[in-house]
């Protein structure tokens, strides 16, 4: 079965907010109540298309480029931070067992960092 463009938009916003460790209810209640808990599972399961102003609102809280949360390719700069792990998430052409291994590349250099004094 073909992925829809809103269940890939969905899939991207949806581990934005995991990465996150936030739920729909968090969001709710972190926008205000702008974002309610059953608007946001539509747009995350893709049964309710998400229109480009409340998509720029919700990738400005999640602090991601438009363009990631819709899966185009950014190019990094040192001006640009963005959420490692969120990324990861939110490439679909990763498998569950990638993004475990890339996980753990990521916690070591973070330990190893921590260990260095550098973080």
């Amino acid at each position: 079965m073909e992925t829809t463009y809103e269940q890939e938009v969905g899939n991207r916003l949806r581990n934005l907010r995991e990465s996150r460790d936030l739920t729909r209810k968090d969001v709710e209640h972190l926008t205000g109540k702008e974002f309610k808990e059953s608007i946001l599972a539509m747009y995350e399961s893709g049964t309710r298309r998400i229109p480009t102003p409340r998509l720029k609102k919700l990738a400005d809280f999640y602090a991601v480029p438009v363009s990631f949360a819709l899966g185009e390719a950014q190019a990094m700069n040192q001006t640009q931070s963005y959420d490692i792990e969120a990324m990861l998430m939110s490439d679909p052409k990763y498998s569950e067992e990638e993004v475990e291994l890339l996980r753990h590349v990521i916690n070591i250099i973070k330990a190893k960092r921590k260990a260095e004094g550098k973080e």
